[in-house]
């Protein structure tokens, strides 16, 4: 029988600590693809693929992970000022088909694990194909949260969820690709006008800005979510080269480029070649 493959991104609130970070990439065996760690951020991301209920019961295995060993609402995390903003410990997790599986595959798959976490008292809120009611995307989702209004420690703490875990988002969408340049300045606000003309809809590339290290230098980053990394003008490389000229033209420099998660045909070659 041939493999019924899945994606997902899972984005953990933890990156600082070692010995967490191996439970979870132990946990993800040998299903693992690629783990970006972000220490700066205390953020990290784990891209692993497998049959509907491998994914289920590495997510279930890593959830008992994060119950045990990491506290959201804990006085080091309400102090940080750095960390990404979130709802929860496991803040999002989105199912991507990968081989011989369709949109509703995923969603019934993130469905299952939002089932699985919510029996051990996590709430979720779903999105995409898995939001059956709606069919709301990530960002109209988080908008319904405290998301995007993260700001003094007050405001940093997770009210509502489980008490050490908070809320996971979970959705099911076709695969996106994380992609990330970085700009050597520290002043943002040269970078904001650059971002409409970085985004464009046709293509589903969306983007925002803000602040980050580099190998020890402070930077602005533009992060964007590639919705179709496989058309030229939605790629990677695509992007990089607008970035690269927007930037010239007003004085600054790209000096990195990165993806948290690997590209699509990537993880096809991994898993389909002989």
């Amino acid at each position: 029988m041939k493999q019924r493959l899945l994606v997902c991104c899972l984005n953990v609130q933890e990156a600082r600590r070692p010995e967490v970070v191996s439970k979870i990439v132990s946990a993800c065996s040998g299903h693992l693809v690629k783990s970006f760690i972000d220490p700066v951020f205390n953020r990290s991301n784990f891209t692993i693929c497998g049959e509907q209920q491998e994914l289920v019961r590495t997510v279930d295995t890593i959830s008992d992970i994060a119950l045990s060993d990491i506290d959201i609402n804990s006085p080091e995390r309400l102090a940080d000022t750095t960390m990404h903003h979130h709802i929860g410990v496991l803040d999002n997790i989105p199912i991507h088909p990968l081989y011989n599986t369709s949109i509703m595959d995923a969603g019934a798959t993130a469905i299952d694990i939002a089932k699985c976490l919510n029996s051990k008292d996590i709430p979720t809120l779903l999105y995409g194909t898995a939001d059956t009611e709606h069919g709301r995307s990530l960002v109209e989702v988080r908008k319904s949260t405290s998301f995007f209004q993260q700001g003094q420690i007050e405001s940093r703490k997770i009210h509502s969820g489980h008490p050490s875990l908070g809320t996971s988002v979970i959705g099911a969408v076709p695969y996106v690709l994380s992609f990330n340049v970085a700009i050597d300045t520290t002043d943002i606000g040269k970078v904001l006008p650059l971002l409409p003309l970085v985004r464009n809809k046709k293509y589903g590339v969306q983007a925002m800005a803000y602040h980050n290290s580099n190998n020890g230098r402070d930077v602005v980053e533009i992060a964007c979510n590639l919705n179709q990394p496989s058309v030229h003008e939605g790629s990677s490389s695509f992007i990089l080269e607008a970035v690269e000229k927007l930037c010239n033209e007003i004085g600054l420099c790209c000096i990195d480029s990165y993806s948290t998660n690997p590209p699509f045909d990537d993880i096809l070659r991994k898993y389909l070649d002989p």
